[in-house]
Order: structure tokens, then sequence, then C-alpha cells
């Protein structure tokens, strides 16, 4: 998407921006996938922990070959973080692009006391 739609960067720069600059913010970054978002959160925040989870490894895969650097910092989750049992360090910061639209109300709901949980 980045590469395919002009507004889609600035989009995710302004996303970025939104977040935080602390050193070493720990983010929940759900339906992550290729790490389109995080990469400019990365450039904003280099010392963020991230824990990502996506349904496919695939993606997920991507994501890591391009943080291979990260690796104490980036915690990468294949499943659905409907069932995936979130790690209870704690967050900063929950992030979610491009993901939540396919859920109903009632599992949003769901979902959002299970991350403000934690």
């Amino acid at each position: 998407m980045k590469n395919n739609v002009k507004e889609s960067a600035a989009f995710y720069r302004e996303m970025a921006r939104l977040v935080p600059v602390t050193t070493g913010i720990r983010i929940l970054y759900l339906g992550c996938g290729t790490g389109l978002e995080i990469d400019e959160i990365f450039k904003l925040n280099s010392t963020a922990r991230v824990t990502g989870i996506d349904l496919s490894e695939k993606m997920l895969e991507i994501l890591r070959s391009k943080y291979k650097d990260k690796n104490g910092d980036l915690n990468l989750i294949a499943g659905s973080y409907f069932e995936v049992e979130l790690p209870l360090e704690g967050f900063d910061v929950a992030i979610s692009v491009q993901s939540m639209h396919h859920f109903g109300q009632e599992q949003k709901l769901s979902l959002y006391r299970k991350v403000f949980a934690v």
C-alpha cells in the first residue's frame, strides 16, 4: 500500500506522530502485517519495544527480516489477537491500523477489555 497510494505514506507518518516519543516505549501492535506503521514509528522512536500480533506468519517473516537489528525489541506472535494470550509486562500504547473494521462491536469490546487489562 505504501508504494501504491501516495496518501498512504503521509498517513503512516501522521499515525507515527500520535505515538509519544519516549525512550523504551512499549507498543502493542494488533494486526501488524509487514510493519508499514512501525517503519515510521521506529524513525521517531528508535528505542521502541514492539509486540506485534498477526495471523500471517509470512507477513511476520517479512517484518522480522526488515528489523533483524531489533531482535530484543521486536516480539512477533503469529495468531489471532482475540485468542493469543497477551504478554503481562504491560504496554504504553496499543495500535491497530486497517484491521479492526473486520469485527463487530461485541468482538471489539471484548478485545478492548483484554488490551486494557495489560
